[in-house]
């Protein structure tokens, strides 16, 4: 279950769902104790704040907030600048309570109530995972983007926040579960013919890995006996030496592949 430990704006609330469950919800624009008239004759509905002074009382105008944002607690700092990819899940559910059957909408009759009967559709409200990246540090993140399929950003430092919306003031998501995740591609990096010395030679990957990658080597030229020793083993390379079967440093042409995760820039 979800605790919502990061932070809200003034626009996001915490409330539960019809499961008990702890959910984000856009807030209302004004309170109930704000609006005008009798408080045995308030206008609309108690726990949405009234109606605001713009509202037709007869169809309960709406009263929530049009956007907020929940910002997580827990963001992403890398040792250098890497291509990420992407993904975020959004658990949701969505409710009229404006358009509720039982409350008529101001209809005087049962059969009269206008709308569907339990009220309208999903998609005038949602919520969508944001991602803000930067190269130097967390504090320097000011710009986000939505994080679609498959979505790759660059950066060493990532912060991530979801976006409530409600198109017409009625319909509330109430978000119970939030989740994003976190990969490096895996990817190939190869050598072909390139000359290690008697003495040994190391070989620096034209971009870096996340982690040390698996490396395979194909000597040229190989006499009975000969062997090769890699040592130093890195997200960014290798070294390599060549010896023959009385354990003397040579030369030899070999080539290498790299099989790893993570593009470093």
């Amino acid at each position: 279950m979800a605790d919502f430990l990061g932070t809200r704006d003034s626009n996001v609330a915490l409330s539960r769902d019809n499961a008990n469950r702890l959910v984000l919800i856009l807030d209302t624009i004004t309170l109930f104790d704000s609006t005008v008239g009798n408080f045995d004759n308030p206008e609309g509905v108690f726990d949405l704040g009234g109606t605001d002074s713009t509202s037709n009382p007869t169809n309960f105008g709406g009263n929530i907030q049009a956007s907020g944002f929940y910002t997580f607690a827990n963001t992403l700092s890398l040792d250098a600048i890497y291509d990420v990819s992407l993904g975020a899940l959004v658990g949701m559910t969505s409710e009229d309570e404006y358009d509720l059957h039982d409350s008529g909408r101001g209809a005087s009759l049962h059969d009269s109530a206008k709308g569907p009967y339990d009220g309208s559709p999903e998609v005038q409200c949602g919520a969508e995972i944001q991602v803000g990246a930067d190269d130097s540090s967390l504090s320097n993140i000011t710009s986000f983007q939505k994080i679609a399929q498959q979505s790759t950003i660059k950066g060493r430092f990532f912060k991530f926040r979801c976006k409530l919306t409600c198109d017409d003031k009625k319909v509330r998501a109430k978000v119970h579960s939030l989740e994003f995740n976190v990969n490096f591609e895996k990817r190939t990096e190869t050598g072909e013919d390139l000359t290690s010395s008697a003495s040994g030679t190391t070989i620096t990957f034209t971009n870096g890995f996340f982690a040390t990658p698996s490396i395979a080597i194909a000597g040229q030229g190989m006499a009975v006996g000969d062997f090769f020793v890699l040592s130093n083993k890195s997200k960014t390379g290798f070294t390599i030496q060549f010896f023959n079967s009385s354990n003397t440093g040579i030369s030899r042409t070999f080539d290498f592949q790299a099989v790893g995760h993570g593009l470093k820039s």
